[in-house]
């Protein structure tokens, strides 16, 4: 008996250091150039004090091909000319007395021009569970102008999205 305990410290001490997120961060504010989006900490559970940081990301208009934003490291952040047409992200980061843990919000979504007549104030959400089989829809922010859809298939970070052929209605069957 006495042989094992050695391993037993051993997987111990390699568990997962760091804070636990709870509630996954989330991005609020209007999608355009000169506007301020702010990412929320999230939820998180830590022994001790639990201290945030902050890394905002811009991504191609997919979602892909993502990179930090220099000077971008507070929960605000004031979008320029070169987030037009892209998407953006934030990474919270946080760290207790055990150890740093990060953690990415979903993309914001596309940013529109300064001149833009319309720009969204929030991501749409999704209705329905995302069983194969199950439909689930979108539950746009907006009602005019009448939305376009289209339906992407994400990485588990959300860090790379492909559209899904054919996937242009506010419902889709899961597969």
């Amino acid at each position: 008996m006495l042989r094992f305990v050695p391993i037993i410290a051993a997987l111990l001490l390699h568990a997962a250091a760091g804070p636990v997120v709870t509630v996954s961060p989330t991005i609020t504010g209007q999608l355009q150039q000169g506007k301020q989006l702010t990412v929320s900490a999230g939820t998180w559970t830590g022994v001790g004090t639990v201290a945030y940081a902050y890394q905002w990301y811009r991504c191609d208009s997919a979602g892909a091909h993502c990179g930090s934003i220099h000077g971008a490291t507070r929960a605000s952040y004031t979008e320029v000319a070169k987030d037009v047409g892209g998407t953006l992200s934030a990474a919270v980061a946080a760290t207790d007395s055990t150890g740093r843990t990060r953690v990415y919000a979903p993309l914001a979504g596309i940013v529109a021009p300064k001149a833009a007549t319309f720009a969204p104030t929030s991501q749409p959400s999704i209705a329905g569970a995302p069983i194969v089989g199950e439909v689930v829809s979108v539950v746009a922010p907006v009602k005019s102008p009448a939305p376009t859809y289209a339906w992407l298939h994400c990485n588990a970070n959300e860090r790379l999205c492909m559209p899904i052929a054919n996937a242009e209605s506010p419902t889709y069957t899961v597969a």
